[in-house]
């Protein structure tokens, strides 16, 4: 309710997150009449709210509370698929509903060592560290060793996280379409499964109303992920990212901006 209330508000005044998101929505869904991109622009700004809202509640809780939230699951057999083959399991998760329960969650499932930035409030980390490897997840930092220490756990059978929407930095990404835009487009996802072996996964956790809880989300990446061509692995991912939003489009994050980057030969510019 209260992230309803706060978002609506949002909605109304001409905040950055307003503007970015109906950017995003306007080229992305150009079918969609203004009262619809509208509509949708007001839920995700109000879904963003709750995720924000949602941190304390899974940082400070038990896991044993967390676990009661979800009250569904589709798509374990993709899961327990790729566990009985003994490879290593990528879980590709947009920002796409409630990414810190699907975390928590996933976790409980088998070894899993994920990527760490630690919060720029530096007395932020060891609430937001000790929360994430509460369910017994492994923290690695995000430098060279803690890629090795990845790429390790992988080739054991392990698992880990990865948000594949972000745009990386300039020597990380190539570009490819997402919605038919050129977006600049991170690579680690299909090298990670090119040189470990591992099966990848989408998956999210759907935001249930009235705080009934989350329904948990699991299928496999498009095929054309393990291709070894960049370009050919990184549309494929993408592919998968649309695939998930157009499921749940009002939960998506449509205040990112994803497009910023545009390819040299693009005069265009979103933002």
């Amino acid at each position: 309710m209260i992230g309803n209330a706060i978002g609506t508000v949002v909605y109304m005044l001409p905040t950055e997150t307003r503007r970015v998101t109906l950017i995003n929505l306007q080229r992305v869904f150009p079918e969609l009449s203004a009262e619809q991109t509208q509509n949708l622009a007001r839920e995700s700004i109000k879904e963003t709210i709750k995720t924000g809202l949602e941190l304390g509640h899974m940082w400070c809780r038990s896991i044993d509370h967390v676990l009661r939230l979800i009250v569904s699951v589709d798509g374990m057999e993709h899961v327990e698929k790729a566990q009985a083959s003994g490879k290593g399991i990528i879980y590709a998760s947009p920002h796409l509903g409630s990414w810190e329960a699907l975390g928590l969650y996933v976790s409980t499932l088998g070894p899993l060592t994920t990527l760490y930035k630690p919060p720029k409030i530096k007395g932020l980390n060891a609430l937001v560290a000790g929360s994430r490897a509460k369910a017994g997840a492994e923290l690695v930092a995000t430098d060279r060793q803690g890629v090795v220490r990845l790429n390790k756990a992988l080739l054991q059978g392990g698992a880990t996280g990865i948000l594949p929407d972000q745009q990386p930095r300039n020597e990380g990404g190539v570009f490819a379409p997402l919605f038919g835009i050129q977006a600049y487009t991170m690579t680690l996802v299909p090298k990670l499964a090119s040189r470990t072996g591992s099966q990848v996964i989408f998956a999210y956790a759907e935001r249930l109303s009235g705080g009934r809880g989350y329904h948990v989300v699991f299928e496999p990446a498009d095929n054309g992920i393990y291709e070894a061509d960049s370009a050919s692995a990184a549309a494929a991912m993408n592919r998968s990212v649309e695939r998930c939003i157009r499921a749940l489009p009002s939960q998506y994050q449509w205040s990112y901006k994803r497009y910023r980057k545009r390819p040299d030969d693009d005069s265009e510019r979103f933002y």
